[in-house]
């Protein structure tokens, strides 16, 4: 029963580790994490191959726990096509600042 229970624990802490494990963006003159500003991303990967604005929502919540827009808020996609040998990168920026950092599961 101890064994089962210590595997059942390990099993959900690797889950825990893995699923807060952020992409990380290798460009030629250095590394790209979450948080970084718009500016290191231009001074490490140069300008990216294309740029989209989008507008998201801003959600709130009353303290009876009602839900509700409260406006929105823009954000840039930065596209980064590094070439037929590595998959295409896509930043998300708010505020100047990177957001999250995901790849495409196709090559550019």
């Amino acid at each position: 029963m101890r064994l089962r229970l210590s595997v059942a624990l390990a099993c959900v802490a690797y889950a825990l580790i893995q699923s807060s494990h952020a992409d990380i963006l290798r460009c030629e003159s250095g590394l790209i994490d979450q948080g970084d500003t718009a500016a290191r991303v231009l001074e490490k990967c140069g300008e990216p191959t294309s740029k989209t604005t989008i507008e998201e929502p801003v959600w709130s919540q009353y303290p009876n726990g009602t839900v509700y827009q409260s406006g929105t808020t823009q954000s840039e996609l930065w596209r980064y096509n590094f070439g037929p040998n590595r998959f295409p990168a896509l930043l998300k920026i708010t505020g100047g600042v990177v957001q999250s950092i995901t790849f495409e599961k196709s090559h550019g």
